[in-house]
Order: structure tokens, then C-alpha cells, then sequence
């Protein structure tokens, strides 16, 4: 959500000292908001008795708050904050187009069951697809009809197409959902577990290119041997 305010959050965890939890403190916890600055973390370890670098076995999360819908159920009690942060700023980092399309697919038959499906989601995004116009079958007829076939048709033909039929039809046969947002329904595209590794054009170190100049060089003064012969003897 590049245009988020600062008081928006991806999810909020009430973070717990296990030892003191354990000793009877109750009260030894408090919120972190995610994703985290660095100092928010160190804040909060300060706060609940917690050294800087506190492992995740001195901390445990009692309880979670997310404005996306599921995701609460899915995160862990004893989690990790760091890989937390980086689940909640992958999702932070989301254009608003492909949040909403998030907020879509968790009120529909497609949302997610998985928090790795989460983590995944942010170089997943073109798995769905969002029609935000469409609201309706009757929508959806008339779309896929101005798409494919409605210029090939009579215009004294048109009035008697029966869009919200035609649009149930195609929304079955897409495997396809209305949300809130819009019309949902699968690309056809390839889930991606891992993330893709853009490539990149290989550079040569300073002392390579520097090398390659001296060779050029090189090459460029060497002078033909005096010895050799050329042209037919005589």
C-alpha cells in the first residue's frame, strides 16, 4: 500500500516475555505494529524486559490485529519478528491495485489458507485477476459480448441478448466470483513459490576492465616482425 498513512499497519501483535509470563507477570507484553523500524523492536524488547538482541525463543505473540480478512488465524504464536517484518513489508509494498485485489481474493472462495500463500502473494499478484466494473453476471455478459462478439452482431440483435444469462455462463465456466472489489477469477498463470531472481546484465570488476584496456593497448602497439617476409621472393 505505497499511499498508506502512518498509522496504517499490515497486522499488529501483542508481543509477550516468555520468562516473565512464566514467573506469573501477566502484564509482561506489549504492541508491535508491522511492519517494524528496527528501534520500534528495541523499544518493545526494552519495554517488556527484553535484551536488544532477544531470540524467539524469550518471546511469544498472545494475540494478533489485521484489517486483511483471515490472516489473523494464520500467524503464529511463537513466531519470529524479523520473519514477520518481512511477510508484513512485502504485503506494506503492494501498489493499491494489488491490495485491493488482496482484500478480493480473502472475502472469496480463493483466499488464502496458508501464510506462506501471504508471503508469496507479492510476486503472485497476476495469478488473479480484478475486474472492479464488473459487479454483476449481467456486467460480465456484457463485457465478455463487448470483448469478443458484440461488433460481429446486428445492432437490431442486440437488444434481445440475455447478458445476465450469458454472464452465469462464463462466470461458471471461468470458476469465477463476485467480491465487494469486483469480479475475481484465476489468470491461468503459474503459482510461483519461489521469488524470481531478475537478471542482470554481468559487469566487469575495475581491475578486469583495467586489464582489458592494457591488452588492448598492447595489441594496438605491437609492431610487425621486421623478419617476416611478405609478397612472393624474389
Amino acid at each position: 500500500m505505497n499511499d498508506k498513512t502512518a498509522s496504517d499497519y499490515i497486522f499488529k501483535a501483542y508481543v509477550v516475555n516468555t520468562q516473565a509470563y512464566d514467573t506469573g507477570e501477566r502484564d509482561a507484553g506489549a504492541w508491535l505494529y508491522f511492519p517494524p523500524f528496527k528501534e520500534h523492536v528495541f523499544s518493545l524488547f526494552e519495554e517488556i524486559g527484553l535484551p536488544p538482541d532477544a531470540t524467539p525463543d524469550m518471546y511469544f505473540m498472545e494475540s494478533y490485529v489485521s484489517g486483511i480478512e483471515g490472516m489473523e488465524l494464520l500467524l503464529p504464536m511463537y513466531g519470529n519478528i524479523d520473519e514477520l517484518a518481512a511477510l508484513a513489508q512485502g504485503l506494506c509494498d503492494l501498489s493499491p491495485n494489488e491490495y485491493e485485489k488482496l482484500e478480493a481474493i480473502q472475502s472469496s472462495p480463493l483466499s488464502f489458507t496458508s501464510l506462506e500463500q501471504f508471503r508469496e502473494y507479492p510476486w503472485n499478484v497476476d495469478y488473479y485477476c480484478l475486474s472492479k466494473q464488473i459487479k454483476d453476471d449481467a456486467a460480465l455478459g456484457r463485457e465478455w459480448f463487448s470483448q469478443q462478439l458484440l461488433s460481429e452482431i446486428p445492432e437490431s440483435c442486440k437488444a434481445a441478448i440475455d447478458y445476465e444469462t450469458f454472464g452465469r455462463h462464463v462466470r461458471e465456466e471461468e470458476k469465477g466470483f463476485f467480491t465487494d472489489k469486483g469480479y475475481l477469477t484465476l489468470s491461468g498463470d503459474e503459482w510461483l513459490h519461489d521469488k524470481p531472481v531478475p537478471r542482470r546484465e554481468e559487469k566487469q570488476s575495475l581491475k578486469e576492465r583495467l586489464e582489458q584496456i592494457k591488452k588492448d593497448f598492447s595489441a594496438r602497439d605491437t609492431k610487425p616482425d621486421k623478419s617476416a617476409k611478405h609478397g612472393p621472393e624474389l
